[in-house]
């Protein structure tokens, strides 16, 4: 088995960097102030924790305004101090009890980041790269669960799979992960929690900037951000990005182009009042990437050893996926005092879709031969939704106990239409030697036209009494699913979340939380049976550390136990099957920041065992939720023959084994075991006032590994080495 012997030197590599974690926590407040080091960091701009330079395309903040950042800016560095994502208020992150990491903006382009799976490589709790590559969407899993996908704080992907909008990490300003349910501010979510992408928008500075890239897979874009003053006074702010790429993909015949336009304009009439209009087109032409190809050839070496990882199971000229998606937002904030303010934000987004595609028929695979019969989809799509949140924020006191109530209403209209069809191609397609043989597109038929409806009231009060601080929320729903030709199904639920959290001398901030959730599966999907399938539901119970000792560093560690019933799989034929109920418990470890003058790191361990507890297969692990995960990420700052700017960075990802238990292609219960696996970053880069070069090297040594393997027959293959080089202007 490929990885198979690799199990134990990943641990012993894991344990030697958590030794090494460990080592630099202890010392890092002394040398950050006493040690002297022989790489002279860069000074740029203004000083952060010793040295920095503003993240690309957003300006530092003077020193004094440090402990003021923006919710929703980029952050400073690797770290950001606040968010509004856990509480849906401008919030500390050391007083929000719950678990949440920042991917700031400096981190996405360091790390070269091409999509939103590849910038959540370094996040506990995540395993990014579940699927592979996939050129369809970003698929990761935090905390062994899909998680809810959120752009400037409403839904943006929706329950559907495929065929949704794409979001490209240069129109971003931060990524956030809150772990664990957050139905009580969101509504429906999974266990999982919530990815919320926050957005470049337009700022009173003038920065512009132009960038090329050349890298892997013939992969050439052209890329460029402009904002500033519209008008000298400052009222009227603008903001334009623009992406243009031509690029193929490791699977042969598969493209990965991209046209996107993101236009901004922000009216600031006074100090207290805000008005964001945002808007963007994109067209992204691709095709199928993901293959589906078989445990033997994969993780198992078939007759002739393994399938090549860049093998195309498609048909060339057939394959294709093609998603065109605009979108409008508005963003409003007016503060009538300090003690109250009101917010709210609407979008419209409409998305069309199509999808060509062939994979294999596993059941008639022959592994003697590596040959199989494939199934032909076609699948064209018209999605539309409306999402809109409006809340208001009070701040009073009640003696000694400081508050901070949160009121408000959301609510959300998906409306998906469409036809498909389905064929079976039974002629041999060899997966060692393909020889493509064309293909008879099936016939298309409308299928169910869906809609749902979801809204929502929810309440929250941030407390604080001395050093005690205290968060406590409940919400109702009512969701309407309808479906052309089914009967409506209506749901209610009403969820709550309680935390509290003690503030430490020295920056310690210890916390317990509880919280639930619900999510239904959309439309008229029926499950197993032939039933409507049930929303699932989770519980939540946590317990955790943030601890802050100085500016710019950071550790944050937590014990979770989650409950989710009415947990969806896949079976062999597609269909949803629901388990009863999982249990996944685990712990997470994070730490990032500054650690000596030049020196960053984000380092993070998780430990997650999902398990079936009532239904089906009980005692089996959860597919999809690999057991250990560490990862470290090293940034130095030097200077070379006396010229400043230079940066080099080094990261490693563990990923370990992980399992699948349910019915294979031929209806026969098997366990499959996904070996773990060890993958290599380097990053060089030069910077000064208006250049910056920058060369990624992911996967360093091309292994050639697989992300995960499912019992109903399938594998998906990881990412190859990618080498990707940029050149930015800036003016």
């Amino acid at each position: 088995m490929r990885g198979k012997n690799e199990n134990k030197l990943g641990l012993h590599v894991v344990s030697a960097f958590g030794f090494a974690f460990l080592t630099v926590l202890a010392n890092s407040e002394g040398q950050a102030q006493t040690t002297s080091i022989t790489l002279d960091p860069i000074d740029v701009q203004s000083s952060r924790r010793g040295a920095t330079r503003s993240a690309p395309g957003e300006q530092a903040p003077a020193p004094a305004q440090q402990d003021q950042q923006s919710p929703y800016g980029p952050g400073e560095g690797y770290t950001a101090s606040r968010s509004a994502t856990g509480t849906k208020t401008d919030t500390p992150i050391s007083e929000i009890p719950q678990s949440i990491s920042v991917v700031t903006q400096e981190e996405i382009r360091d790390q070269g980041a091409q999509t939103v799976q590849e910038a959540l490589r370094y996040v506990p709790g995540t395993f990014a790269d579940a699927y592979g590559p996939d050129s369809r969407g970003d698929y990761p899993r935090v905390r062994g669960s899909d998680p809810n996908i959120y752009l400037d704080g409403m839904r943006a992907i929706n329950t559907w799979k495929f065929m949704e909008w794409r979001p490209d990490p240069y129109t971003l300003s931060r990524i956030e992960v809150l772990r664990g349910p957050a139905s009580v501010l969101y509504g429906d979510m999974t266990t999982a929690g919530l990815i919320n992408m926050v957005s470049k928008l337009p700022q009173a500075f003038s920065h512009n900037e132009i960038g090329v890239q050349y890298g892997s897979f013939n992969r050439k874009q052209v890329q460029f951000d402009s904002t500033g003053k519209l008008t000298t006074d400052g009222q009227w702010l603008y903001r334009l990005i623009g992406v243009f790429r031509d690029s193929d993909y490791q699977t042969d015949y598969v493209k990965n182009d991209r046209i996107l336009i993101q236009p901004a304009i922000t009216w600031k009439p006074t100090n207290d009042t805000s008005w964001t209009l945002l808007g963007f087109y994109q067209k992204d032409l691709t095709g199928s990437s993901t293959a589906f190809l078989p445990h033997v050839g994969t993780v198992y070496p078939g007759a002739f050893g393994f399938i090549p990882v860049n093998r195309f199971v498609g048909e060339p000229g057939f394959d294709r996926y093609q998603v065109t998606t605009g979108a409008a937002s508005s963003i409003f904030e007016h503060m009538f005092s300090e003690n109250f303010k009101i917010r709210q934000s609407t979008r419209y987004m409409h998305t069309n879709g199509m999808y060509h595609t062939m994979y294999p028929d596993l059941a008639t695979y022959d592994p003697t031969t590596g040959k199989t019969g494939r199934s032909v989809w076609m699948d064209n799509v018209v999605r539309n939704s409306i999402t809109s949140d409006t809340n208001a924020q009070l701040k009073f006191s009640t003696g000694p106990v400081e508050h901070k109530v949160l009121a408000g209403f959301d609510y959300r209209l998906l409306t998906d239409n469409g036809e498909n069809g389905f064929a079976s191609d039974p002629r041999p397609f060899d997966l060692y030697n393909p020889v493509y043989l064309g293909v008879t597109p099936p016939d298309l038929a409308s299928y169910e036209a869906t809609r749902q409806i979801q809204a929502g009231m929810y309440l929250q009060d941030q407390m604080r009494f001395g050093q005690w601080i205290a968060v406590a929320g409940i919400r109702y729903d009512k969701l309407t699913n309808k479906a052309e030709f089914s009967p409506n199904q209506q749901q209610h639920a009403t969820t709550s979340r309680l935390g509290l959290m003690y503030e430490l001398p020295g920056g310690l901030h210890p916390y317990v939380t509880w919280g639930t959730s619900f999510n239904p599966i959309f439309g008229a999907n029926m499950c197993v049976g032939g039933n409507f399938c049930k929303p699932k539901e989770g519980e939540l119970k946590e317990v955790g550390f943030k601890y802050n000792p100085r500016p710019g560093f950071a550790v944050n560690g937590a014990l979770f136990d989650i409950t989710e019933k009415n947990r969806e799989v896949y079976d062999e034929n597609f269909l949803i099957r629901q388990i009863g109920e999982a249990r996944i418990k685990g712990g997470e470890l994070e730490v990032v920041g500054t650690v000596a003058p030049g020196l960053d790191i984000i380092g993070a361990y998780s430990y997650t065992d999902g398990r079936v507890t009532q239904g089906d297969f009980v005692g089996s692990r959860l597919e999809v939720v690999p057991l250990h995960q560490a990862s470290l990420w090293a940034k130095q700052k030097f200077s070379m023959f006396g010229i400043d700017g230079f940066s080099i960075g080094a990261g490693v990802r563990y990923v370990g084994e992980s399992w699948s238990t349910g019915p294979d292609p031929f209806g026969d219960i098997q366990t499959i075991t996904t070996p773990s696996f060890m993958l290599y970053d380097a990053m060089f880069a030069w910077e000064d006032a208006h250049w910056r070069f920058q060369i990624n090297a992911t996967n360093l040594g091309d292994k050639a590994h697989v992300t995960t393997c499912l019992a109903r027959g399938d594998c998906f293959y990881g990412s190859r080495r990618t080498i990707l080089s940029s050149l930015t202007y800036k003016f």
